[in-house]
């Protein structure tokens, strides 16, 4: 029995990432099924990632993406992969999670003077959670509501 392998180049490698992720023939599909594909579209700014789903299929739109995400419920905008803002399939989420939750704790990428202490986190924490009890709020009228609630907290200790 002989055995043969295969020598894959980066040129074929990335031919074939680009095919599988629709960026070479954009393909039909849902939104959350576009997202499966790639497997997570970066969302730090959710324009980019409704462009980044737009682009690999023919008749998607940002309205499509939105409406996938905050009315039907089959995306979910959450902390992801390298640990930043992610569009991920709500159908994947306890994939997922799983995964992400098996990655070491321990490992902050900020800099100390850029975390807070144990007791700016409750006093944070509280702060959200008394703001949002019986409220429905945006991220800004949130993010001014725990300021007025915590006060302007000095992150370096």
């Amino acid at each position: 029995m002989t055995s043969r392998t295969a020598t894959v180049t980066w040129t074929a490698a990335n031919a074939r990432r680009t095919a599988r992720q629709g960026l070479v023939s954009p393909g039909g599909g849902t939104p959350a099924e576009v997202v499966a594909a790639l497997p997570a579209a970066h969302a730090q700014v959710l324009s980019a990632a409704e462009l980044s789903v737009g682009l690999r299929a023919t008749d998607l739109t940002r309205t499509d993406v939105r409406g996938a995400l905050w009315k039907d419920r089959t995306l979910v905008k959450t902390f992801g992969p390298r640990g930043t803002v992610h569009l991920l399939p709500m159908a994947e989420l306890p994939l997922w999670t799983g995964a992400l939750s098996a990655l070491p704790t321990g490992r902050n990428p900020f800099a100390k003077d850029a975390r807070m202490t144990p007791e700016q986190v409750e006093t944070v924490l509280a702060a959200i959670g008394d703001a949002l009890t019986g409220a429905e709020l945006t991220a800004d009228e949130l993010s001014d509501a725990v300021v007025e609630r915590a006060g302007a907290l000095s992150l370096i200790h």
